[in-house]
């Protein structure tokens, strides 16, 4: 009888050849791989982890030099080389810069950092790290007021960041460039519509296939009556101080504005769901935000009711969304459950979340995984990961337990990494 692990192990070298459409990343149309080795060792879930160790922040603080800040976390990281994180770094630097040690110190971090400086200057360098993470398309999350450059939109291709048309239309800085990109100055809800609209159409006719919201853990959504709206925007307008029930009336009018106009387009929504921003206001610049354990996917049914056609990708970051965001996917038509986020990003959970998605999900409705990689060396080690969970997982809860055989456990990961995404963009 063959064991699990004889499967895992076919399943891993055919899930292998599955090229991933990496639908969420943060990485830089101008430099999207590392130039340096603190483009890797400044990767803020690695710089979280040498804080969280004891690493005083003002370390790798604006100024410093990059031998500062690399030494910096050089220091704390014998202290989380336990971690996910620090695997993920190995396995950057073995497999993408040929670095020789098990382990990265204070005494070879040099030869690493010369081995990058190397690499870097290779022709087609970002696609060669592509080919080996066999990714295939990368998502690039792009703020609404940002040229979008030319790239190659068969692999690099835009998505809007939302989160400024949507919480930030209080903002005076923010109202200027939205004048400035739709040459539409806002006054009403008309106004707002029209100024989102140019937007969308600058951003599809760079093949941009889609919308990021973040949504805070105790965001509450409902639909507007409209001379509230216009009222939100007016006074905003003219920097007076809104009252909490305006403040909401302004970012939920604005929210059901750009939905509607996605539903019009086809633009499906990734919609990320309950951090608490700003909870630890002593932590890193990107950790600073927790898990809200009293989130809850609830508020949201408003959007899910009104744009039953339009496709709302939703990620979650607390356990109990975890559950909540499976019966989501369960029963709504247009709710797709999408990806591991940010603290559910590490093996146990995957698997775990993982198991429960493929037991109670139509695998139509699954996006297995997306990287939230900054620089395109992360997306490879992170996949690398995540394909060995899915293998392990379809191994055991699959193939094991008789639900299915080898052929559908590939069939259903072609569908997690590659084919769901791309039915549900269009691509």
């Amino acid at each position: 009888m063959q064991t699990s692990d004889q499967i895992q192990q076919r399943l891993l070298g055919a899930i292998n050849k599955i090229p991933a459409i990496d639908i969420h990343t943060n990485i830089s149309w101008q430099a999207p791989h590392s130039e340096n080795l603190w483009d890797i060792l400044g990767y803020h879930y690695l710089t979280e982890q040498a804080f969280s160790s004891g690493m005083n922040r003002e370390i790798v603080a604006k100024g410093r030099s990059d031998e500062e800040m690399i030494a910096g976390v050089l220091s704390f990281m014998e202290a989380f080389d336990n971690t996910v994180q620090y695997q993920w770094m190995i396995d950057i630097a073995r497999d993408l810069f040929d670095f020789p040690h098990d382990k990265l110190t204070e005494t070879n971090w040099e030869e690493l950092a010369q081995l990058v400086l190397t690499k870097r200057k290779e022709p087609g360098r970002d696609n060669a790290i592509l080919e080996k993470a066999a990714i295939e398309k990368v998502f690039v999350k792009t703020s609404f007021w940002e040229s979008i450059p030319e790239k190659d939109s068969k692999v690099f291709i835009p998505v809007i960041n939302a989160n400024d048309l949507i919480f930030g239309l209080d903002n005076p800085k923010v109202r200027k460039k939205l004048k400035k990109k739709a040459k539409i100055a806002l006054s009403d809800s008309t106004s707002v519509r029209d100024a989102f609209d140019e937007i969308l159409k600058y951003f599809m006719q760079n093949d941009c296939v889609g919308a990021c919201i973040e949504l805070p853990h105790d965001f509450q959504v409902f639909p507007i009556v409209e001379r509230d709206f216009d009222t939100a925007i007016e006074k905003s307008g003219g920097n007076k101080p809104l009252s909490a029930q305006e403040n909401v009336h302004l970012q939920c009018g604005a929210l059901f504005a750009l939905a509607e106009l996605c539903n019009v387009y086809g633009l499906p929504v990734m919609l990320k769901s309950g951090a608490v921003p700003d909870a630890y206001r002593h932590g890193m610049q990107y950790g600073k935000d927790l898990p809200g354990a009293d989130a809850t996917l609830r508020s949201l049914l408003p959007l899910f009711n009104s744009f039953p056609h339009l496709n709302w990708c939703v990620s979650v970051l607390s356990e109990s969304q975890a559950q909540e965001l499976i019966s989501y996917g369960w029963l709504i038509q247009n709710v797709v459950v999408c990806g591991h986020w940010r603290y559910h990003s590490i093996p146990e959970y995957i698997e775990r979340n993982l198991a429960a998605r493929l037991q109670s999900v139509p695998k139509n409705k699954l996006i297995g995984y997306y990287s939230d990689m900054n620089k395109l060396e992360f997306g490879y080690a992170k996949y690398k990961m995540y394909r060995r969970l899915l293998a392990k997982v379809l191994a055991e809860d699959l193939v094991m337990s008789g639900r299915g055989n080898e052929d559908d456990a590939v069939n259903i990961a072609g569908h997690l990494l590659r084919d769901n995404a791309y039915s549900i963009f269009d691509l």
